[in-house]
């Protein structure tokens, strides 16, 4: 009888191991937390004979159940967990660098800091320099013409970590390669020369690192500590009212403690997926809160940048301070702000001459893209109307025609994804054009340019 008894309870056992992925997958049963990080997500694919005859059914569809079978960010937790006990193993070496003293970065801020250019972009300095010299025009060009109508853009520099905690980077393992220019030292640089507005951080993280009590970068986090974000986000719109000449309701930070550890100041150790955090050093906050003032202003705010802005707004009560503060991710998509979810709904001409001030937010290791086309797009609506980009990639289109080599990569591009020619050439101009307008549009050749479009000139200036 005993014997029978463990029989039957070793089935259930069994059992329950057996379909409780299955069970999960469909039901739910219990709330699992989702495993870090960003990977394509497969779709189940739609069964048609082709599909099955040629094995893509089956191939997607098993991608799909590895990505989707119950309990699977459990199991893969307690896999990574023994990896990293008994072997110090991740497979995270692609989006984690491992510093010194259990210190984490991301692979390119380890990069940016020994070779200098981001990414690999362009190893032509030269080349590099002079994309710098035309954003850095461009968004000088725009702050003239918005100033026109009451619009303040502004660039915040953050520092990244890579920069104020260079001490724990791991040793640089790639001594052959040639350091290329910096985005960060040369946009300092040109932004004083042209007097743009800006205001960069780096220099005053330094010096604060010091004295501070706190980490300004977390020990298991890439971006700037919770903490530090306060204090930087106090200090932009201290900027803000001197260059709006107003005053903002006040921004009270509280007095630092220790608490567990909050996001984002630990992103990077999510990473790893592990069942156990890390140890990791002691992490201070402080509560926040607006204080009303007199004569206060709400301006209206959008910020177009990188991750680092999210450590302000998810802190903050924006809505205390401003009457609006549309945030463009990457200037791509939006968040905060209920009308839109793309930068491609927006009426460009309306944000912007609506808006009191614009601030282009981006870290030293994202400054290379800066601004992820904006100033191109921003420029194209206030200055131009569709007959003159009309014109300027019917001039882009004859260049294509003239030059060989150009045309030949254009038409194998075209062979290759089965697009007729001059679908791609027309492709190919109008994203030239978006990219490089000033090469095409003589109005956008001029230090400031005079001409307004159509649409620009509906707007009274204040």
């Amino acid at each position: 009888m005993k014997k029978e008894q463990t029989t039957l309870i070793l089935f259930i056992l069994l059992a329950v191991l057996a379909f409780a992925p299955m069970v999960q997958e469909h039901l739910h049963v219990l709330k699992v937390k989702p495993l870090a990080g960003v990977s394509p997500q497969a779709k189940i694919p739609k069964l048609t004979w082709d599909n099955f005859h040629s094995g893509h059914y089956q191939r997607s569809l098993e991608r799909y159940l590895r990505q989707h079978y119950g309990y699977r960010p459990v199991t893969i937790r307690w896999y990574n967990q023994y990896l990293w006990d008994f072997y110090h193993k991740t497979y995270t070496q692609s989006v984690l660098t491992f510093g010194k003293e259990g210190w984490l970065y991301e692979p390119w801020f380890v990069e940016d800091y020994y070779h200098g250019g981001t990414y690999n972009q362009k190893k032509d300095s030269l080349a590099l320099a002079k994309g710098f010299d035309e954003e850095a025009l461009r968004l000088y060009q725009l702050q003239h013409i918005l100033e026109d109508y009451g619009t303040t853009l502004l660039v915040c520099q953050a520092p990244g970590k890579d920069l104020i905690y260079p001490e724990y980077l791991p040793d640089d393992t790639v001594t052959t390669r040639p350091k290329i220019l910096s985005a960060r030292d040369y946009y300092e640089d040109k932004f004083n020369a042209l007097g743009l507005n800006h205001i960069n951080m780096e220099q005053w993280f330094l010096q604060m690192k010091d004295t501070a009590t706190f980490d300004l970068f977390p020990q298991k986090g890439t971006h700037w500590s919770n903490l530090a974000a306060l204090y930087a986000a106090d200090s932009l719109f201290r900027y803000i009212e001197e260059k709006k000449e107003v005053r903002l309701n006040h921004l009270v930070i509280g007095t630092p403690y220790i608490d567990k550890i909050r996001r984002p100041d630990n992103d990077l150790e999510e990473l790893l997926n592990l069942v156990r955090p890390l140890q990791r050093r002691p992490q201070q906050y402080a509560d926040v809160h607006v204080e009303l003032r007199p004569g206060a202003v709400k301006p209206k705010l959008i910020v177009i940048g990188d991750s680092f802005y999210w450590n302000l707004c998810d802190q903050i009560p924006m809505d205390s301070l401003f009457s609006s503060s549309a945030y463009w991710y990457y200037n791509s998509t939006i968040y905060f702000d209920s009308l839109h979810h793309s930068t491609q709904e927006l009426d460009l001409v309306d944000e912007l001459l609506s808006a009191d001030v614009v601030m282009l937010l981006y870290s030293s290791t994202q400054l290379y893209k800066m601004s992820d086309q904006f100033s191109q797009q921003a420029l194209l609506a206030l200055c131009c109307d569709p007959e003159d980009l009309r014109q300027a990639e019917a001039a882009c289109i004859r260049n294509i025609h003239n030059s060989p080599k150009w045309l030949a990569d254009i038409q194998q591009r075209a062979e290759t994804y089965q697009i007729p020619l001059d679908t791609a050439i027309n492709t190919e101009a109008r994203n030239v054009v978006n990219a490089h307008p000033d090469f095409f549009i003589e109005t956008l050749k001029d230090s400031i340019p005079v001409k307004r479009s159509t649409r620009i000139t509906q707007h009274p200036m204040p």
